[in-house]
């Protein structure tokens, strides 16, 4: 409330300034106090020119905690990688990697000559991967520093994408997908993961994230709820429109 009660006076008070009411000084100071107002006030919510909703803090803590017994089982990886067309090969982006999981499996399932670009805006989780790469002898593993709406892959590089458990994270999602979009080669899929929820309590309603995602260019092609036996809820896969 606090923040949409600042962006309402900054509003006021820039058109005054732009009508000569108010002078240009007193314009540019509160230009930077506004500015500073939503920092501090804003916390976790995204506000867009697309959407406004929470945003879930990343998490920072020990990776430890995705490597738990019966997860490959309990989330069916092995059927996640076929319905995305994950074979050996293709070249697929695992943007949150987090500590590495999806991206050694997916690495294993790309051999030979595929890759796999475990995408981060944790550099300490890359050098966890990259560690984990090198000790686990994965060599088609390729760390990459990404930016909440950016995951910085190159254009036209992958055949398929997984977010697995992140979206609900990502700071900039509209932008993130349409970024994404640029990365896809053609026929390329996007896969996302997750539990329904409000964005700011780890979980994003599928409608929400489906809204979202044709923003960006994207429309679903097929939705599973196969992973409910890993506490989640759906499992989306996109495709981008045509332009």
């Amino acid at each position: 409330m606090l923040a949409r009660g600042a962006a309402a006076a900054g509003l006021f008070l820039i058109m005054e300034a732009l009508s000569g009411s108010l002078p240009v000084p007193a314009y540019r100071w509160f230009a930077a106090a506004f500015g500073a107002l939503l920092l501090v006030s804003c916390g976790p919510r995204l506000v867009t020119a697309q959407t406004e909703r929470p945003v879930s803090e990343p998490y920072t803590g020990s990776t430890n905690i995705f490597e738990y017994p019966g997860r490959d089982q309990r989330l069916q990886i092995d059927r996640v990688m076929d319905e995305l067309q994950i074979q050996a090969g293709k070249t697929v982006a695992d943007i949150g990697a987090g500590g590495g999981w999806f991206a050694v499996r997916a690495a294993r399932r790309v051999r030979p000559g595929g890759r796999v670009y475990a995408v981060e805006i944790n550099d300490k989780f890359l050098a966890t991967i990259a560690t984990r790469a090198r000790r686990e002898g994965y060599d088609n593993i390729e760390t990459v520093l990404g930016e909440p709406g950016d995951p910085k892959l190159p254009k036209g590089s992958v055949d398929a994408v997984l977010l697995l458990k992140t979206y609900h994270e990502v700071a900039d999602p509209v932008a993130l997908l349409k970024n994404t979009r640029l990365a896809l080669k053609p026929g390329g899929l996007v896969g996302i993961i997750d539990r329904n929820g409000t964005g700011g309590d780890h979980g994003l309603d599928r409608s929400v994230v489906i809204k979202e995602a044709k923003i960006a260019g994207f429309e679903l092609v097929r939705s599973f709820d196969f992973v409910k036996a890993d506490e989640q809820d759906y499992f989306l896969i996109f495709k981008a429109t045509a332009s």
